[in-house]
Parts: structure tokens; C-alpha cells; sequence
């Protein structure tokens, strides 16, 4: 299931959250997986496009949630079992760049009638969200949201800067997105899980204000706290991007 049709699958509806599956996964090894030991020290495995795209060119799905299974192993994630829940989606945004471009998630609520959103967001290790924007849509106001980081980091950029600024200790901007001049926010802020919710650190980008986030070295696990999303408000900076 994409993205499209796992928030389509939310639209209006405030059920209470289903039981996830069980821990097949784990039974598996594939979890286990996640991280081996060089010399002690964790190691989070790093996979390039050719692990992500079949020899069609086709995202390839199934390897998109293998390393997101070897994320959460990791990270020893609480709730890794959601990686077997048919509401895990990912997605590359078409953009054939998945090893830097792209993203995992799960979206728990998307109240249209109350207005509000709950959504978890799964990076792997310098992966970008493509830069995009929220505008009004469907009589509703454009999204404002707000990140909580739960695992890793991610570096938040957002308005301002210029691309001759220099960037966090070892991030590179996607070429994919430089040839495309689909990056216009060079002012960034790193956040973790120390960062405090409500003290006004998670807060880079105004309302409709394009931006943009990317996991860090560790990748992230990010909790998302908005008004309704609606899909139809949502613009790409990569006129190539698609949900």
C-alpha cells in the first residue's frame, strides 16, 4: 500500500487505534538484522539505490521496508511490530532517488471533521523528505505541524539561508534535487530527542512556508503532531514529486 491509499485509508476516521500484527518479523531474524558489531560498536546499515530499485526501474517496496525493519531494530523501537501493519507505507515520491530522497510512515488519525492529525515518520540515515509546502485545501486551513523527535535526529530546513552556507557535519543535499533546483531552504536546525516540545526549538517554518527534513546519521523515528492533513493542499518544490 503507498502513501495515497494508506491516508486515504485515515480520512475522517476517529477509531480508536487497531491492534497491531504479531512479531513474525522478529521470529524471522529480520529485525535482529538491523545492526551487526564492528569491534562493539552498533553499526546501522547503509543501502544504495540499486538495493531499492529493481532492474526495471520499479521502487522496489519489500527492500524499502527491510531497511526501515533494520532502522527500528537499531533503534530497538517500541513499536517496530508496525512495520507488519497494512497502514506502513513508503515511498520514494517518485523521484527514483530513495537512498537519499524518500520516507517511511504510518499515519494514525486524520481527523477532517475536528481537525487534527497524528502521524509517525521513519528516516533512514541522511534521507530527505522532498523540500514541499501546505496550502488550504478542501475549506480547510493549510496544515501547521509539529515534530517530536522519538530516535536519531533530523536536521529541519526551512525558510531562509542560501545554498552557499554551510551545512551539518557530513550532509550532502541530494544531487537528485540540486539538478532540479528543487531546494530553496538552506537554513537549518538539527533536532533530537532531547529537544523540548513546546519550548519553541521545533518551530523553523512558518504556515505555508516550504521546507524541508532529513534524517540524520542515525536516521529518526519522528512523531507528528498537526491540524488535518489534506493531500490535495500539498505542493512539491521537484515539480517531478508526487505523493
Amino acid at each position: 500500500m503507498n502513501r495515497r491509499e494508506c491516508l486515504s485509508k485515515v480520512l475522517g476516521s476517529t477509531a480508536a487505534l487497531a491492534a497491531l500484527s504479531g512479531t513474525e518479523l522478529f521470529a524471522q531474524g529480520l529485525l535482529r538484522g538491523g545492526r551487526r558489531s564492528t569491534g562493539g560498536k552498533k553499526v546501522l546499515k547503509q543501502h544504495d539505490n540499486s538495493f531499492y530499485y529493481n532492474a526495471d526501474g520499479s521502487f522496489n517496496q519489500a527492500n524499502a521496508k527491510k531497511a526501515f525493519a533494520e532502522l527500528f531494530a537499531y533503534h530497538h523501537y517500541t513499536l517496530a511490530d508496525v512495520i507488519e501493519d497494512e497502514r506502513f507505507w513508503v515511498a520514494d515520491f517518485g523521484l527514483g532517488d530513495f537512498a537519499r530522497v524518500g520516507m517511511g510512515g504510518i499515519f494514525w488519525l486524520n481527523d477532517k471533521e475536528h481537525g487534527y492529525f497524528g502521524h509517525e515518520i521513519y528516516l533512514l540515515p541522511f534521507q530527505m523528505i522532498p523540500e514541499h509546502s501546505h496550502v488550504s485545501a478542501e475549506d480547510k486551513p493549510a496544515k501547521h505541524e509539529y515534530w517530536q523527535v522519538r530516535n536519531g535526529s533530523i536536521y529541519n530546513f526551512g525558510k531562509g539561508g542560501s545554498k552557499n552556507d554551510p551545512l551539518p557535519q557530513g550532509v550532502t543535499l541530494p544531487k537528485s534535487q540540486l539538478d532540479e533546483n528543487a531546494i530553496t531552504c538552506f537554513k537549518w536546525q538539527e533536532l533530537t530527542a532531547h529537544t523540548g516540545l513546546g519550548k519553541g526549538e521545533a518551530v523553523l517554518t512558518g504556515i505555508g512556508d516550504w521546507h524541508f527534513m532529513m534524517g540524520g546519521p542515525e536516521g529518526a523515528i519522528v512523531t507528528e503532531y498537526a491540524c488535518y492533513h489534506a493531500p490535495s493542499g500539498l505542493r512539491f518544490q521537484n515539480k517531478k514529486g508526487k505523493a
